[in-house]
């Protein structure tokens, strides 16, 4: 590849980093096992890199106007945006589950179901998914807790 478009691919990609960790500052990603933070600090790390690969690659002359923006600050790793909207909708979906016919249905009759019945094994999972939402928002475990934002789609498994 030419020097040029070298170049050009590490001024786009330090754009898009730069694009990136605003959205995840801002309104948060969908990892279901890491943290906001982690993400922002990951991301932070490709920003400080494309940064590197510019001063290696460019006379300070060429850089691009973008290599000059500060670099984010490094963030808790515990960080998470939209925390309150995550947990109000947590306890959302937990009513919405606890409320929902089929799950109270379900929860009365699980100890009379088959072992081998072929529904056995969604059943547990739904009721498995409601305990541990339940635990998240009893420890305020954000990450799990956006995991289970959208109920609907997890009620589903029933049919």
């Amino acid at each position: 590849m030419p020097r040029k478009a070298i170049q050009e691919d590490y001024e786009a990609s330090l754009k898009l980093s730069f694009s990136r960790w605003e959205s995840l500052y801002q309104y948060g990603g969908s990892d279901p096992f890491w943290s906001d933070g982690c993400n922002l600090n990951l991301v932070r790390n490709h920003i400080i890199n494309y940064k590197r690969l510019i001063t290696e690659t460019m006379p300070p002359e060429q850089y691009p106007e973008i290599y000059f923006r500060e670099t984010p600050p490094e963030v808790g790793r515990g960080y998470m945006a939209r925390a309150n909207e995550i947990r109000i909708n947590a306890k959302a979906a937990l009513e919405a589950y606890k409320a929902n016919p089929d799950y109270k249905f379900i929860l009365h009759y699980i100890d009379s179901l088959r072992p081998k019945d072929h529904w056995l094994d969604n059943i547990r999972r739904l009721i498995n998914t409601v305990s541990g939402l339940e635990e998240a928002i009893t420890h305020d475990d954000l990450v799990t807790m956006r995991r289970f934002e959208n109920p609907v789609r997890d009620i589903g498994l029933l049919y």
